[in-house]
Formats: structure tokens, sequence, C-alpha cells
């Protein structure tokens, strides 16, 4: 009797071995066989693994791991697509779960990647897809595979994130440009995609079978703005356009109506070089994401916002955060007329976008970062009336209607503000012929080719971390002696002080020269004394007034 119940004991502890060798092998299987995707928050990625459990139930099918609306809608095309391939469902429950299971997925580009995880748990042969292998498509009720919202986001953060192959709809991947680590795939049906998973051939698609994500614009627009030629006079206000352009600083133009401010900022962006194909392509992205009309084009952004815009608009934002006006000039301009108009809270916002080259917009739902690094081009009049210590016209403003006028744009603000020049008008007799917007942006283009060489990436000396400005700043010790006693002197703070090495650092390079030399850091001191001499003026005049 005793040897009975060991031998039971025995059979019970060596069939409970078996299966747990087999559950553990299922486990082995199961994590070979997952699929892989992109997720995105904001213009940021990471990797989305899609599994699927398919087992003998009322049928059904649920998609689990934090979906939101249209994903939730996903499973009707993944049924249609299995009934369209002849595969039966019925009697089936089939759950799908998106990992990491705590973080939101959007939008509709995961359809490929859990039609091919259901598929793996259903078809005889499984189909080898590889941990480096990402699949970026929607799915038609046909079986078609699509383009979907965030589709070139998408495919940017796949390269970051180190995947070899990419699955992708039928489009035109030219624009992409080469790149020799990746192995680009546009397929047009699922079954062609199983066809190419199973390693048979599949036939190229030509050129007239392939679709572009968006219109294609490769127009220079350049006609659409001022020639820096046909602005008379500022020759001031050329010189610090130019050093911003160069080295992405901001500026402020302060002046009566009719000046000259808004011509000005137009030709501002004349004398910006195009973008890189990199940045074309993050820019862009981040207009698909905002759903707004941009092609292919390789010149810089303009954005010119009314003053009555919010601050949602302009940072971004929103119950689903989209990218603000400040992200669509992402390497561009971001120009603010009639800056004393925008409110306040807007206008503080600005303030940390402006030194990061980033905004991060935190919402109960999820949190997203997108770019922001912009050269911020301001224009402002002196009062309501815009005649505040003018020789042309009497101002007509209360001096607590001036002063309320000038306080919109709070002190730590004007604090990020690189330049801040006073303009006057200029008559129509004055003849004298500046150099052209061409000219100006070949020496720019060469200052940013000095500064990418130094830097080793795109950013420029208005927004590169100020530790590696100063590793790579070279002043001398009578240089940095000079600059601290004046600091000291005129009772400038550490951020001006700061300021200061980045505008000589982008004069010199206009200059060729490799370090900083004595006559750009005077320079620089000049414009920021001409700067304090505007913000002063008005100051004095309330207090007599």
């Amino acid at each position: 009797m005793t040897a009975q119940i060991a031998i039971v004991a025995f059979l019970g502890q060596f069939t409970y071995l078996l299966l747990s060798i087999r559950i553990v092998a299922k486990d082995v299987t199961f994590k070979l066989e997952q699929v892989t995707s992109v997720g995105l928050e904001g213009m940021r990625g990471h990797r989305v693994v899609v599994e699927a459990n398919v087992r003998d139930e009322k049928e059904a099918c649920i998609i689990i791991g934090l979906p939101d609306a249209p994903m939730k809608e996903s499973k009707e095309r993944i049924l249609s697509c299995l009934h369209t391939l002849g595969v039966d469902v019925s009697m089936k429950k089939i759950t799908i779960h998106l990992s990491p299971a705590d973080k939101r997925k959007t939008g509709t580009g995961h359809d490929c990647a859990m039609l091919i995880a259901v598929l793996q748990k259903m078809v005889v042969e499984p189909l080898p897809t590889g941990r480096n292998t990402c699949f970026l498509a929607a799915l038609s009720l046909s079986g078609n595979l699509v383009p979907f919202h965030g589709l070139i986001p998408a495919i940017q953060q796949a390269v970051l994130l180190g995947f070899e192959r990419i699955i992708l709809p039928p489009i035109d991947i030219r624009f992409l440009g080469k790149m020799k680590a990746v192995e680009f795939v546009p397929i047009h049906t699922i079954s062609d995609l199983l066809t190419y998973l199973r390693g048979q051939q599949v036939l190229n698609l030509s050129q007239e079978d392939l679709l572009l994500p968006n219109e294609s614009s490769h127009a220079d627009d350049s006609d659409m703005y001022t020639d820096f030629a046909n602005v008379r006079g500022h020759a001031e206000a050329k010189r610090v356009l130019e050093i911003a352009a160069a080295g992405g600083h901001h500026v402020l133009l302060n002046g009566p109506p009719g000046c000259g401010k808004t011509m000005l900022a137009d030709a501002f962006h004349t004398i910006l070089p195009d973008l890189s194909n990199d940045d074309m392509l993050e820019v862009f992205g981040i207009y698909h994401l905002a759903k707004e009309n941009r092609g292919f084009s390789k010149r810089p952004p303009y954005r010119h916002p009314h003053h009555s815009a919010s601050a949602v608009s302009l940072i971004g934002g929103g119950t689903f955060p989209k990218p603000g006006e400040i992200s669509l000039a992402h390497k561009g301009v971001l120009f603010l007329d009639e800056l004393g108009e925008f409110s306040r809270k807007a206008l503080d916002m600005l303030r940390q976008p402006m030194e990061t080259g980033e905004v991060t917009i935190n919402r109960v739902r999820q949190s997203v970062t997108y770019p922001s690094s912009f050269s911020l081009i301001a224009a402002t009049n002196p009062c309501p009336c815009g005649y505040f210590g003018s020789n042309e016209r009497y101002c007509t403003c209360t001096p607590t209607q001036v002063k309320s006028y000038q306080l919109k744009a709070s002190g730590p603000l004007l604090d990020r503000i690189d330049f801040i020049l006073t303009l006057h008008s200029v008559g129509l007799a004055k003849t004298d012929v500046g150099e052209s917007s061409e000219i100006i942006r070949k020496r720019v283009q060469n200052a940013r080719r000095i500064q990418k060489e130094r830097y080793s990436s795109s950013e420029l000396n208005g927004n590169i971390p100020f530790a590696l400005l100063m590793q790579t700043a070279l002043l001398t010790d009578a240089e940095h002696t000079m600059l601290q006693a004046i600091c000291f002197q005129e009772k400038w703070s550490n951020r001006t002080q700061a300021k200061l090495i980045r505008i000589a650092r982008t004069i010199s390079d206009l200059a060729g020269e490799t370090n900083i030399s004595k006559a750009s850091l005077e320079e620089a001191i000049k414009w920021k004394r001409i700067a304090n001499g505007i913000q002063n003026i008005p100051n004095e005049r309330l207090n007599n007034g």
C-alpha cells in the first residue's frame, strides 16, 4: 500500500514537471513570436510589443494596453482582414495585448502589427518576423496596407530605435534619403506581406504605384519675402539680424508704426540657410502631427501668429496635445508682431522653450514633448498709440497706459532676448542700397557650418549647453577678466554674461575666427548697452512726465 502511494506521488510530481516544462517551452516560443511596432509620445517614439492569444471560446476580439478610441475600432479591421484571408474565427476569442501596458496607444499605425500577431497564433507555420522588424501600417477592410496619421515621425523614431527592417504601406520613400543600416519594405496588401515574411519574392512596386505621404513642395518661396537689398537704412538692425540668423539668437524691435519692423522681420527669413535633410524631415513630421499643410521644403518655417492667439495655440496642448506655434516654427522663425497686444500669460510661457529648445505639455492622460528650437523676432510699439518718445507725432497715451503697455513683456522674458533695438522712420529720400539677402545668407551659412563642425550637432551658439560653449569658447584670461569687470560695473546678471559670450562667439564665427576675439566681445557688450539704453529711456521720461 505504501509503495502504491509512493508511485502515485512520483507520477504526480513527474506530470507536474512535464507540464512546467511545456509551459516554459510555450513561453519561450511566445516570446520569439512577438511582433513590434512604434508608438509616439509627441515626437518621441518607443517600442510597442504586440502579443496575441487565441482560444476556443465565445467569439470576440479584445484589445488591451490602454488603446484610444480609434485603436479600439482596429478590431473590426483585423476581423475583416482575417475573413479576407479565409481564416476561420468562429468561436474564437482573440485577445491582443500592447506592451508596455502603462503607456497610452494612439492612432491606427499598429493595425498591421496586431494582425500579424493574431496570424502567428492561427497559422500552421509561424511567421519569421524577427526582433529587429518593425510594422508601421494601418489596414483597410479589404486587407490593404494604408498610410496613417503620424507615419513620418513613426518612421524617424523607428530608425532611431535601431530597427533594421521597417514594413511600410506603398509610399514613396525617396524623401527619407539613403540609410544604409535600415531596409524599407513598402508592401501593398497583407497577402503580399505574408508571402514576403515566408521568404518568397515580392514584386517590386513601380514609382507609379507608390504614394507620397503628403504633397511634395521643393519650390523656393523666398520671393514671398522682402529682400534685404530693398530695406533702406537700418544698418544696425541689419547687422543684428545677421548675427541672430547665424547663432539662433532672439531679437526685439521697438519703434513707431511704419518704421520698418515688419519689413525687417520678413527679410530675416531670406537670410536663413536651407535645412538639412534630417531637419526637413523633423519639421515635416511636426506639421504632419499638427495636421498642417507643408510639403518637403528645405526652407525654414516662418510662423506669424496673430496677437489674439491664446497660450495653448502658441505653446501647444489641448485634450489630446498637439504642437503649437513655437513647435511649428522649429528650425525657423517665430515672428510676434505687436508684442504688447499678446497676453502676458502667453508671453511668459515662452521663457522655458526659448532656453531649452523644446516644450513639454503635461496632461492628465499623457505627457508629450515637442521640439521648439526657433529664433524669436518680436516687434512692439512703445505705447498703445505707438508714438511715445517720437519726434514726428504727439503721443496721446497717459503715463499709466504707457507703463502698463511696456510691462506686458516681463523682465525675465526680456532677459532672454539677446538684442533689443529701437528703430526710427527712414524717409523715402534715402537711396542707399545694402547687401542682398543672398550675400548675407552665404555668410550665415558659413558661420553655421563652423558651429556644426565645432559642436558635431545642429545646435547653434544661441541654444548650445553653456558647459559645451565654454569648453569651445577659448576665452583668454584677459578677456574673461574684462567681461567680469564690465558685468560687475553694469550690474548685469550671470545670464547676461553667458549671453554676451554666446553673441561674441557668433560674431567671431561670422568673421571666420577660431577664438573669440576682443573686438567680438566689445561688439557684444555694445549691443547690450544699446538694449539697456532703450529700456531705460522710456522709464526716465515716464518719471519726468
